[in-house]
């Protein structure tokens, strides 16, 4: 793989891949070259936005880690893997993601689902590369993320150079997709090079969430006073947006599973909580298992009548509130987010069978799911990191494997469910410790889609 990020994700862009995108979103190959010189820098700025923030290095390392999962171009195409990279393109825009969808497709006359499709193949191709040069160079997330720097500079240029106004009304001729001019094009008044874009003519967003000027751009004004103002109140503005967005979505460690998820019960604002947050309980030495405490018991009646009696800090409990609860959405950017550990579901020492105490959870959270038929979930394995790292990957995907063979012979869809084995990564507690290992092997589960 290329060191230069941009160049890469360029020519994961073939003429066959552009052709096979072309005849997915119905339009010319031309149109569809000419959109992707805009978006690729535009998705991996946004990237590198969304990384700079508080836990945007852990978000965006597991979004490429899970992205290397996926197969060739042809396999990315299907109508499910292109809705889940709209809904991440969406969710890392914001109130921007229209404007820019629609400037895009005016840029290259496109249809706007067009761009949005286009926007997703980016965002997967993006990942894809970040995720592949992690594997291939061993990096760790802080290691990924101080090389997505260095990468910086030549991405803002590239995004810059592809959102300048024209020169003239109408599309310059681009004479391939990729192919970029040697240096910037200077305006009608031969200006010796392009002047910088002002800070007003971009949305006043956090990070590089940029909206598209009109093609056929007008005279900048010139600086008095009057704009020294306007400029100065916006750039106050956006401040204090940065400041309230970083607030918001602020992974303190202190917060409780609670207060990450905004429900009543406790949840994970990690793949797992941290040790001693939703731990209550005590370590088995006989069995080698962590014995959680559910709290006291509390009575969920399900959709179709039926009632489970279970603890308030339950699996059951936790899941059925995250389902129910409109205000609490599924977090598309972040998916280190929004996991509950099953409490009662263990398997056999160093294998993948179930014990038989563990369906009866298993059959409830099987009831639950039935009654929020629209409802996606993913089943993650771990391990501790005692033996072999190969041998613990293996095990932990067998046994989430196993936990969702069983909810599919439950009678839950299995386009429903997906399960991936995660080794000893996501630990949660000291691997030095019986107790620290016997929290870190753990069966979990996520809510994918509500």
């Amino acid at each position: 793989m290329q060191e230069n990020l941009l160049e890469e994700v360029e020519t994961y862009f073939t003429a066959d891949t552009v052709s096979q995108a072309s005849a997915v979103v119905g339009e010319n190959e031309r149109g569809v070259g000419r959109a992707l010189a805009k978006i690729i820098p535009l998705v991996l700025s946004t990237f590198i936005d969304r990384a700079e923030r508080p836990g945007g290095v852990e978000a965006l390392w597991t979004l490429a880690d899970e992205a290397t999962d996926y197969g060739g171009f042809q396999e990315l195409l299907t109508a499910d893997r292109l809705k889940r990279r709209t809904e991440l393109m969406r969710g890392l825009l914001g109130e921007d993601y229209a404007p820019t969808v629609r400037r895009l497709a005016e840029a290259a006359r496109l249809k706007s689902s067009s761009v949005e499709s286009l926007l997703s193949m980016a965002a997967q191709a993006v990942l894809q590369s970040l995720g592949t040069y992690a594997h291939e160079k061993a990096l760790s997330a802080d290691d990924l993320f101080a090389w997505l720097e260095g990468q910086k500079a030549s991405i803002m240029s590239a995004l810059a150079l592809n959102t300048a106004p024209a020169a003239v009304p109408g599309p310059a001729p681009v004479p391939s997709p990729f192919v970029r001019p040697a240096g910037p094009v200077p305006p009608a008044a031969a200006a010796p090079a392009p002047a910088p874009v002002p800070a007003t003519d971009w949305a006043s967003t956090t990070g590089a969430n940029p909206y598209y000027p009109p093609a056929a751009g007008s005279a900048y004004p010139t600086v008095t006073l009057r704009w020294m103002l306007l400029l100065l109140l916006i750039m106050a503005g956006a401040v204090l947006e940065y400041l309230f967005v970083r607030n918001r979505l602020s992974n303190n460690a202190a917060e409780t599973p609670a207060a990450a998820l905004a429900a009543p019960a406790p949840a994970a604002p990690r793949p797992v909580p941290t040790a001693g947050a939703g731990t209550e309980g005590r370590y088995d030495a006989s069995s080698g298992n962590y014995i959680y405490d559910p709290g006291r018991p509390i009575n969920l009646t399900l959709i179709d009548g039926t009632t489970q009696t279970v603890g308030v800090n339950s699996t059951e409990n936790r899941l059925y509130t995250f389902l129910a609860d409109q205000s609490i959405q599924v977090d598309s950017i972040n998916r280190t987010k929004g996991w509950i550990n099953f409490d009662r579901v263990y398997f056999d020492a160093k294998k993948a069978t179930l014990t038989d105490e563990s369906r009866s959870q298993l059959r409830n959270v099987a009831s639950i799911l039935k009654s929020f038929p629209t409802a996606r979930v993913k089943i993650g394995g771990y391990t501790d990191i005692t033996g072999n790292v190969l041998a613990n990957l293996k095990l932990s995907e067998a046994r989430a494997n196993a936990a969702m063979a069983e909810l599919v012979a439950m009678g839950i869809d299995l386009n429903r469910v997906e399960a991936k084995g995660y080794g000893g990564k996501h630990g949660v507690a000291d691997n030095a410790t019986p107790v620290g290992r016997a929290l870190n092997r753990r069966i979990s589960i996520r809510v994918t889609r509500k």
